[in-house]
C-alpha cells in the first residue's frame, strides 16, 4: 500500500470505531478484542508484521505479542515488543476503551516500568481511542501523574491529523531510516531522565553497604575476604529469585512472604535450601557457614520490601542480563573493607586499588560485544551443524561480569534455534526434544538443550572471585531468559531435570597470566594468604585438561584490562618479564592478556579482543606487533571513545593463527555503524618505524613515501635535537632579569612570538640546555597534530613543549624550508599517524630524527641553485611574517598574508622539484593535506 490508500484504511477504522464506540466503551468490550480488531491493524498499517506472516523464526520476528499474565491483580509484560532484527525499539502497552489513557495513573506507570526497566527511549500506551507516547528514560514513581513523562497525545478523532508525524516516528520504514532515533535525539535531556543500569546499580550498592555494615557488625569473627564473598552470595540469591517470580517460574512474593515474620534470614535461607533443589548449579549451594551468619531483619525487610511493585520501579522479568551485566561490572569496581574504630570494626565500601589505578570499571556497549562475536563464533559456526558446533570451545580469559560470553551464549542459541525450526529439521527437532512449540510457528529451545550449549562451549576466567559468581548468574539469567509459564509445563514433564548447569567446570577464578611456575624455588612461607589470593595463580592445561590435549580454545573474545605494567604488584614483574616477550617498558596489561591468549588459542583459533588504539603506534608496543604480524590479522577496526566518560580511543581487531597478508580496515564512528575503508596488505607496516599500524594511508601514497625515503638521509643524521626545559611557576620571573624563555605556544610556522617570560639562570635545566639555546637554531613545537617550525638566532631558551634542532653540515634556513614545507607535513601525516585527528596531538623526537631529507649534492648547479633559492625565500617569509605580526590595519595584514602564502608556495614547489615528484604525486599530496 502507498501512503495514500494506507491513510484510507485509517480512515476506515476510525470510522468503523466512532460508529460503535457505545459499544467499544463497554466493560464487556475487552482488551484482547481491541488489539485483534484496532491495534493490530493500526500497526499494520505502520508497515509491521505484526502477525508474522513472513514466517521470521522466533528471535527475528518484528512483533512479539505477549499472551496477558495476571499476578496479584497486575499484568507482567508488554503486549507488545516492536523490533529491528531481534532487537527492542519500542513498547506499545494495550488497554480496553473502556480505560481512561488520559487520566488513570496506573496505565501510565506500567508502560512506563517496562520501558524503563528494558532501558527503551520511548513506548506507546494506547486503547486506539487515544494513543500517549512516553518518553521511558525518565524514572517512574508510583505517585506520578499520568501526564508525567509523556511527550505525545492525541484521541483516535485526530489519527489523519498527526498521521504524518506517527508514521515517520514509529513505522518500521521510519526506524530504518533513522527517523525514530532523530526524535529520540530531539527529546533527550528531559527532566527526570536517568538510566535504568545507573539507578538500579545505586539501588545494588545501596543494599551491599547496609548488609555489609550489618553482617560486619553482627558476626565480628568474619574476615574481610568472607564477608565480601557473603554480601556477593546474599545479593546474587535475591536477584536471582526476584527476577524469577516476575517470569512466573516461582511463585510471586516468596521473598515477599519471607518478611512478614520474625527470623528474616532464617525464613531466607529456608528458600534458598528448597531452590538449590530446583535449580542446582552452585548458586544456591548450601554453606554452613552463610547459613549461620546473623543479619539483622529490618535490613533484609527494607532490601525485598524495595523489590515489589509498587514501590519498585523496575519490572524485572523484561530486564534484559546485559543491563544487568552492565550494573554488576560497576559493582565489581568496588570492595568492602573494615574501618577499624573503637567500637569493633566497621565495614566501609570503596573502589579496589586496580580500578583506581586504571582510572574505573569500562563495561563494553552491546554493539561491540556484537561485532566481536559475529566476528569470530559466527565465523566458526558457519553452515555448521550442532553435532559439529558441540566440540566448539570458546574463552574469555578476563570475563569480568561475563558480557562477553552472555553475547557468545546468545549468538549460540540464535543460530541452534533457526536450525532446529528450519522446514527441513523441525519435526526431528520436536521429536529429539530440541525445542518444544509455544504457539502457531512460534519455538523455543529445550531447557536441556540450552544447558547442553552452555555446558559444551562455554568458557571464562577471572582473578576476582566475585567476577566468576556474577559472570555465573548472568549465565544464568540468559538461560532462563524469555521463558516463563509454559515452560514449567515442559519442565514438569522431567521431574529429575535441575533448572541450572554447574558451572564449575566451565568459569574459574585465577589469574589468567601466572601459573603455579611462580613459586618455583620461592620459600612459601613468605607468602601470606592475602598474598596467594592476590597472586591467585592459574595453571590452563590443569584446569582444562581435555581442552588442551585438543590444543586449546577455539575462541577467545573480550575486553581485557588496561593497567599500566608499572601501576600493578611489584612482585609480579620478574615474572611477566620472564614469561612474556611483550613486556617492554611501560607496558599494558592487555598487551600481555594478548600473548597468553595466542598461547591457549589452537591453530584454527580466532582471536578478538577491544584495546586501546595506542596498540597501533606506542613505541612500547613494537614487539606485540611483531607478534601479530606472525598471524592473520583479519579486520582491524577503529572504534572511537566507546567508553563513558573516557577518552582513551579503541580499535577491536580479529585475528587468526594461520597466516594470511590481508587486513580488512573498518570505523565504526562517528555514527555507531561499521563502515569498510579498504583492504591492505599487512606486510606494509613493516615499512613504517616501530612496525606501527598505519592504517591510512593509500597505495599512491605509500609509493610517495617510499620514493621519498630512497632517495634521502634521515634529519638525525645530519642534525642534533634537544627538548626544552621543565619550569614552574616559581623558576619563571616576570621582571627582566634571567634569560628569555619561549613557551610552545608562542612559536608559529616561521615566527616566534615571544611574551617576556624569563627563567631564574640558576635553574639547573638551564645549564643544561645552554649549548642548545644561545646559538642560531630551528625551534619545533611538540605539541601539535602538524609540524610547526621557526628559526631563532636571538638566543631564546625553550620549554619542554618546544624541540631544538641544530646542524653544521647545512644551512639552517634550507632545512627550515624543507621541513616546514607541505611535502614533509604530509610525510608526518602519512608515515607516523594512525588516524586522521589524534586525542592527543604530540610530536616525538625520534619522528623529527626520521623526516627524510632530500639528498643533496652542491656540487650540481641545478641543486645548489634550489638550495640557495629556498634559503633566500626563508629570508623573505621571516621579514614577511615579522610585517604581518606588526601590522597595524586590516588592510596591510592581508597584503602580507598573501606575500607569505605566495612565498608559501613557491618553497613547496622547490621542494617538490628537490624530491624529483611528479604532477600526479604533487596533486595527490595536496588532496591529501
Amino acid at each position: 500500500m502507498n501512503i495514500e490508500e494506507k491513510k484510507a484504511k485509517l480512515r476506515e477504522l476510525v470510522e468503523q470505531f466512532h460508529k460503535n464506540i457505545k459499544q467499544y466503551k463497554s466493560d464487556a468490550y475487552d482488551e484482547a478484542n481491541t488489539r485483534v480488531d484496532f491495534i493490530d491493524k493500526f500497526f499494520e498499517l505502520l508497515d509491521w508484521d505484526v502477525r508474522n506472516t513472513q514466517g521470521y523464526s522466533e528471535q527475528y520476528r518484528e512483533v512479539v505479542r505477549e499472551d496477558k499474565v495476571k499476578i496479584e491483580g497486575r499484568e507482567k509484560a508488554p503486549d507488545y515488543s516492536f523490533r529491528i532484527g531481534g532487537v527492542r525499539k519500542f513498547f506499545v502497552e494495550a488497554k480496553k476503551p473502556s480505560v481512561y489513557i488520559k487520566k488513570e495513573m496506573e496505565p501510565s506507570y506500567q508502560i512506563r516500568r517496562y520501558g524503563y526497566t528494558a532501558k527503551l527511549p520511548l513506548s506507546i500506551l494506547t486503547d486506539f481511542e487515544e494513543f500517549a507516547v512516553y518518553d521511558t528514560r525518565i524514572k517512574p514513581d508510583k505517585n506520578d501523574d499520568a501526564s508525567v513523562a509523556r511527550i505525545f497525545y492525541c484521541t483516535y478523532l485526530e489519527y489523519e491529523k498527526n498521521w504524518d508525524f506517527i508514521y515517520n516516528t514509529f513505522s518500521k520504514s521510519a526506524i530504518l531510516k533513522g527517523s525514530f532515533d532523530r526524535y529520540i535525539e530531539e527529546n533527550k535531556n528531559k527532566k527526570g531522565t536517568s538510566e535504568v543500569d545507573k539507578e538500579l546499580l545505586k539501588l545494588i550498592e545501596g543494599w551491599r553497604t547496609e548488609l555489609a555494615k550489618n553482617i560486619a557488625l553482627r558476626n565480628p569473627d568474619l574476615d574481610i575476604y568472607n564477608l565480601n564473598i557473603a554480601v556477593q552470595k546474599i545479593i546474587d540469591k535475591i536477584i536471582f529469585l526476584r527476577i524469577a517470580e516476575d517470569k512466573n517460574i516461582e511463585e510471586y512474593q516468596t521473598l515477599l512472604n519471607a518478611t512478614k515474620s520474625q527470623g528474616v534470614y532464617s525464613n531466607l535461607n529456608k528458600i534458598f535450601i528448597d531452590a538449590n533443589k530446583k535449580y542446582n548449579g552452585g548458586l544456591f549451594k548450601k554453606d554452613e557457614w552463610l547459613l549461620k551468619l546473623k543479619i539483622d531483619d529490618k535490613v533484609l525487610t527494607s532490601i525485598i520490601n524495595g523489590l515489589y511493585y509498587p514501590e519498585c520501579p523496575y519490572e524485572f522479568s523484561i530486564l534484559p542480563v546485559e543491563i544487568l551485566g552492565n550494573i554488576y561490572e560497576q559493582f565489581l569496581g568496588k570492595t568492602i573493607k573494615f574501618r577499624n574504630v573503637k567500637e569493633g570494626h566497621t565495614a566501609i565500601i570503596e573502589e579496589k586499588p586496580e580500578v583506581r589505578k586504571s582510572g574505573g570499571v569500562y563495561y563494553t556497549p552491546q554493539y561491540i560485544v556484537n561485532y566481536i562475536v559475529e566476528n569470530t563464533v559466527g565465523e566458526k559456526i558457519k553452515n555448521k551443524t550442532p553435532e559439529e558446533i558441540s566440540t566448539l570451545k570458546i574463552c574469555d580469559p578476563a570475563c569480568g561480569s561475563g558480557s562477553f560470553l552472555v553475547g557468545a551464549y546468545q549468538y549460540l542459541l540464535n543460530y541452534h534455534l533457526e536450525y532446529y525450526t528450519n522446514e527441513k529439521n523441525i519435526k526431528k527437532a520436536l521429536k529429539d526434544e530440541k525445542v518444544y512449540q509455544v504457539s502457531e510457528n512460534s519455538y523455543k529451545l529445550t531447557i536441556n538443550e540450552k544447558q547442553r550449549i552452555l555446558i559444551n562451549n562455554i568458557y571464562g576466567v577471572d582473578i576476582d572471585q566475585q567476577a566468576v559468581e556474577v559472570t555465573k548468574l548472568s549465565l544464568y539469567l540468559k538461560l532462563l531468559e524469555n521463558e516463563g509459564l509454559e515452560f514449567q509445563g515442559y519442565l514438569f514433564k522431567h521431574s529429575d531435570l535441575k533448572l541450572l548447569p554447574d558451572l564449575d567446570n566451565n568459569i574459574k577464578c585465577g589469574n589468567s597470566l601466572i601459573g603455579s611456575d611462580f613459586y618455583k624455588n620461592k620459600d612459601l612461607s613468605l607468602f601470606t594468604n592475602e598474598d596467594m589470593r592476590t597472586i591467585n595463580a592459574f595453571d590452563w592445561d590443569k584446569e582444562f585438561p581435555y581442552i588442551f590435549k585438543n590444543g586449546g580454545f577455539d575462541v577467545v573474545i573480550g575486553n581485557p584490562p588496561y593497567v599500566r605494567i608499572h601501576l600493578i604488584n611489584k612482585k609480579l614483574l620478574p615474572y611477566y618479564k620472564k614469561n612474556y616477550d611483550t613486556y617492554r617498558g611501560q607496558i599494558d596489561l592487555y598487551s600481555l592478556f594478548i600473548e597468553k591468549s595466542l598461547k591457549i588459542l589452537n591453530n584454527k583459533g580466532k582471536l578478538s579482543f577491544i584495546v586501546p588504539r595506542f596498540l597501533k603506534f606506542n613505541l612500547d608496543s613494537e614487539m606485540l606487533r611483531e607478534i601479530l604480524l606472525n598471524y592473520s590479522i583479519e579486520n582491524l577496526t577503529e572504534v572511537g571513545k566507546v567508553f563513558t566518560k573516557v577518552n582513551t580511543e579503541c580499535i577491536v581487531f580479529v585475528l587468526s593463527k594461520f597466516n594470511k597478508n590481508k587486513i580488512n580496515i573498518y570505523d565504526y564512528y562517528p555514527n555507531n555503524k561499521l563502515n569498510f575503508i579498504k583492504s591492505i596488505d599487512k606486510n606494509i607496516f613493516y615499512s613504517f618505524p616501530n612496525k606501527i599500524f598505519n592504517t591510512i594511508i593509500s597505495d599512491a601514497e605509500f609509493i610517495i613515501i617510499k620514493k621519498m625515503l630512497n632517495n634521502s638521509t634521515k634529519l638525525g643524521n645530519i642534525s642534533r635535537i634537544k627538548r626544552g626545559i621543565e619550569i614552574s611557576k616559581k623558576n619563571i620571573k616576570e621582571n627582566k632579569s634571567g634569560v628569555k624563555t619561549l613557551l610552545g605556544e608562542e612559536v608559529s610556522k616561521y615566527f616566534n612570538n615571544y611574551k617576556n617570560t624569563f627563567c631564574k639562570e640558576n635553574h639547573e635545566e638551564i645549564k643544561r640546555l645552554k649549548s642548545y639555546s644561545e646559538i642560531e637554531k630551528i625551534l619545533i613545537r611538540r605539541v601539535a597534530n602538524k609540524i610547526i617550525a621557526s628559526y631563532d638566532n636571538e638566543g631564546y631558551y625553550f620549554t619542554k613543549n618546544l624541540y631544538s634542532l641544530i646542524s653544521e653540515q647545512f644551512n639552517l634556513k634550507f632545512l627550515l624550508s624543507i621541513i616546514n614545507s607541505s611535502l614533509l607535513n604530509f610525510f608526518f601525516k602519512k608515515y607516523f599517524t594512525t588516524k586522521k585527528e589524534d586525542i592527543f596531538p604530540e610530536i616525538q623526537s625520534y619522528q623529527i630524527n626520521q623526516l627524510p631529507i632530500a639528498n643533496i649534492n652542491l656540487s650540481e648547479n641545478k641543486e645548489k641553485q634550489i638550495y640557495d633559492s629556498l634559503i633566500s625565500l626563508v629570508d623573505q617569509m621571516l621579514d614577511a611574517q615579522k610585517l604581518y605580526h606588526n601590522a597595524k590595519t586590516e588592510n596591510d595584514k592581508k597584503l602580507y598574508k598573501q606575500k607569505i602564502d605566495l612565498i608559501d608556495k613557491q618553497i613547496d614547489t622547490l621542494v617538490y622539484e628537490l624530491y624529483g615528484l611528479t604532477e600526479n604525486e604533487i596533486k595527490i599530496i595536496e588532496e591529501s593535506l
